[in-house]
């Protein structure tokens, strides 16, 4: 039985926990007001991203593929073109409330700061679809200021593009391992089709690769590939 003295220092343990959590979002979201202004979404830098060049026959079909300048298998192709399948495991696993929030998601910033409190180290993080999409196209250290501009970005991005637009953009140019960027490359090199034949497994382990492109590559880890794959499955 709990006595009445662990009681009062629980409540008063909790209380701080949540007045710290209540400042760090309200921190953040001053953060993020303040960079807006000197933080553009970086659009000239998605529409200058060039496909890999490719070689075709008369009836369009491809011959071969060369990689990008910046040495990349990049092959963008229309979101419709992509497999309801990853769409759905992507958004399952990355970010359950894309459709809802406008580029920053502050539910999952507030539970992702309450459960860094409770472990005293980073164990969870808060980045939506669009603030990952502005990583991809701006690069720089992973430190506090960084996250803050990435969330200013990605509040924008919704003034610039359209919520498919937006998750076109990211399938395109998530990390899939090696230099193998955007779905429809990935799909190619793992599986020897397009992305819009993906079966639901196949869908499931290229949606877990994103977390950690090194680490996940099935083809140099399949075993933590397919463990990955089957959280992705658990979280649809």
């Amino acid at each position: 039985m709990i006595g009445l003295g662990m009681l009062k220092r629980i409540v008063r343990k909790r209380s701080r926990l949540l007045g710290l959590t209540l400042v760090l979002i309200t921190g953040c979201t001053v953060g993020v007001c303040w960079h807006l202004a000197s933080n553009p979404f970086p659009i000239d830098k998605l529409e200058a991203l060039h496909a890999s060049p490719a070689l075709t026959d008369a009836k369009g079909h491809t011959l071969s593929r060369a990689l990008t300048i910046d040495e990349q298998w990049r092959l963008p192709v229309p979101l419709e073109d992509i497999s309801p399948w990853l769409r759905k495991a992507t958004v399952a696993v990355e970010d359950e409330r894309f459709a809802d929030h406008h580029g920053v998601d502050f539910v999952s910033v507030g539970r992702a700061s309450l459960q860094n409190l409770l472990a005293g180290r980073v164990v969870s993080g808060a980045s939506t679809l669009d603030m990952q999409l502005c990583r991809m196209l701006d690069p720089r250290p992973r430190t506090f200021g960084a996250k803050l501009s990435e969330a200013a970005r990605a509040w924008q991005a919704d003034d610039w593009l359209t919520k498919e637009e937006v998750f076109e953009a990211y399938l395109n140019l998530a990390p899939y391992g090696g230099n193998l960027q955007g779905a429809e490359a990935a799909s190619l090199r793992y599986f020897g089709k397009s992305a819009d034949e993906l079966s639901l497994p196949e869908a499931a382990l290229l949606a877990g690769i994103p977390q950690s492109p090194a680490r996940l590559r099935p083809d140099r880890f399949p075993e933590k590939a397919k463990k990955r794959r089957n959280k992705v499955l658990d979280r649809m």
